[in-house]
């Protein structure tokens, strides 16, 4: 017997634009291209985004309140959360100013790997030997560099508010880009 979808339910997740089409799919048991042609079949539309975004960002800025605090005026509520998120902008401006460095810190040796014209690799039998700068290790150098330094760039750009744009249209967020960039357990290629 086939399975009923609570329909209705996956129209209402899929409008607060909290779940991915992926996340719906795994949710509901139902394929994200039949959500996403009945979505346009019926016009959903995540208009709800925006409110539900505001609304979560009002209970907790008023649930991280000392109790008393919760019973204070909207502007003392407002002021509060609002010292407390721009610790948290603080401390990412911090890291971001570590990753910037780490990226300068990065083409400095690589400068100095070309001037020089030699590096020293490792050698299967534990040894090191020098040896003229490949220009394959150059490419990847710059690859990983540029990549780097456009990731710290655009966390830069979206921690100063520089883009005018806050709407969801694809951009990776400020928490997806940092995992990004933080070092992985897989190690150095």
């Amino acid at each position: 017997m086939a399975k009923r979808n609570d329909w209705e339910l996956i129209e209402r997740e899929y409008r607060t634009g909290r779940f991915s089409l992926a996340q719906l799919e795994a949710r509901h048991g139902v394929n994200r291209s039949t959500i996403s042609r009945r979505a346009r079949k019926y016009g959903w539309e995540k208009d709800l985004t925006d409110r539900v975004r505001e609304r979560t960002q009002q209970k907790i800025a008023r649930a991280s309140l000392p109790p008393e605090a919760q019973a204070a005026l909207d502007d003392e509520v407002v002021e509060q959360a609002a010292n407390e998120n721009a610790a948290v902008v603080k401390g990412h401006r911090k890291t971001l100013e570590r990753w910037r460095g780490i990226t300068e810190r990065f083409a400095v040796l690589l400068e100095s790997q070309l001037a020089e014209g030699k590096i020293t690799v490792d050698l299967p039998n534990g040894g090191t030997a020098e040896i003229d700068v490949p220009l394959e290790y150059v490419g990847k150098c710059m690859g990983h560099g540029t990549q780097a330094l456009e990731r710290v760039v655009k966390l830069e750009r979206q921690n100063y508010g520089l883009d005018a744009s806050d709407k969801d249209d694809g951009v990776k967020s400020f928490e997806e880009l940092m995992a990004e960039v933080a070092p992985s357990d897989s190690g150095a290629e």
